[in-house]
C-alpha cells in the first residue's frame, strides 16, 4: 500500500505533466514557424484593409517577439507605418496584458518542468517507480480527456468558449477591438480557431505519448519482477 507521501506526490506529478504538455504546445504556437504556417494556408482570410502579406508577417512576428522576450512596454507604441502608429493605446495595453499572461504561463512551465524532473529523480531513488510510471500514465490520460473536451468545446461553440477564455484571463471588454484595428487585421478569428485546434491537437498527442510510455513502463517493471 502506497504511503500518503508517495500518493500525494504522484498526483503532483499527474498535474505537472499535464502543465508541462499543454504548456509546451502553448509556447509552439508563438513561434515565426507557426505564424508563417498561418499565413499561408490558402483560406486564411487577407487583409480587408490593405497590409500585404509582407507587412502582416513582419508585424505579426514583432508582436509575437514582444511577448515571447518580455520587451519594454512601449516596443509597440513606437511603431510606425507611414507616418501613422500601428496599434492604438487600447490595443497596446491588450497586448501587455497578454505579454504578462504569456511571462506567467512561461513561468509555470519552467517551474513545472524542474519540478517533474526532481519528482522524477526522488522516485527512482526511493524505488518508487511503479508510482512514477502510473503517474507519467495518468498525467498522459488526464491531459488527453481536458483537451479533447476543450477541442470539442471550441469546435461546437468557439463563440462560448473564445470569450469565456478571455474572460478568464482578461479583463472584460480590454480584448474587444474594431476590425479595423492592427490586431484584428494580424489575427483574425479564424487564427485563434486554428490555434486553439493545434494546441489540442499537440497536446493530445503529447497527453498519448505519456500515457503510452507510462504504460509500457508498467509492463516494464512488471516484466522485471516475474
Amino acid at each position: 500500500m502506497p504511503s500518503l507521501l508517495t500518493q500525494t506526490l504522484k498526483l503532483i506529478t499527474v498535474v505537472l505533466v499535464t502543465i508541462f504538455i499543454v504548456g509546451g504546445a502553448v509556447q509552439l504556437l508563438a513561434t515565426d514557424s507557426y505564424l508563417a504556417s498561418e499565413y499561408r494556408k490558402a483560406d486564411f482570410p487577407p487583409d480587408p484593409f490593405g497590409y500585404t502579406q509582407q507587412q502582416r508577417f513582419i508585424l505579426a512576428s514583432t508582436n509575437i517577439h514582444y511577448v515571447r522576450a518580455h520587451l519594454p512596454s512601449d516596443e509597440l507604441s513606437k511603431q510606425f507605418l507611414n507616418g501613422v502608429p500601428v496599434y492604438n493605446p487600447r490595443e497596446v495595453s491588450h497586448m501587455a496584458d497578454v505579454q504578462a499572461v504569456f511571462q506567467s504561463v512561461l513561468r509555470v512551465w519552467q517551474a513545472a518542468l524542474i519540478l517533474l524532473i526532481l519528482l522524477s529523480f526522488i522516485f527512482w531513488k526511493k524505488g518508487e517507480r511503479k508510482a512514477l510510471t502510473s503517474a507519467i500514465q495518468s498525467g498522459g490520460l488526464l491531459t488527453s480527456g481536458i483537451i479533447l473536451s476543450i477541442a470539442l468545446l471550441a469546435i461546437f461553440g468557439w463563440q462560448f468558449w473564445f470569450e469565456t477564455f478571455h474572460l478568464f484571463f482578461f479583463k472584460p471588454g480590454s480584448w474587444l477591438f474594431s476590425y479595423s484595428d492592427t490586431l484584428i487585421r494580424l489575427f483574425p478569428v479564424e487564427f485563434w480557431f486554428d490555434g486553439t485546434l493545434t494546441i489540442s491537437v499537440l497536446s493530445l498527442v503529447g497527453g498519448l505519448l505519456f500515457a503510452l510510455v507510462g504504460w509500457r513502463g508498467k509492463r516494464v517493471l512488471a516484466e522485471m519482477r516475474t
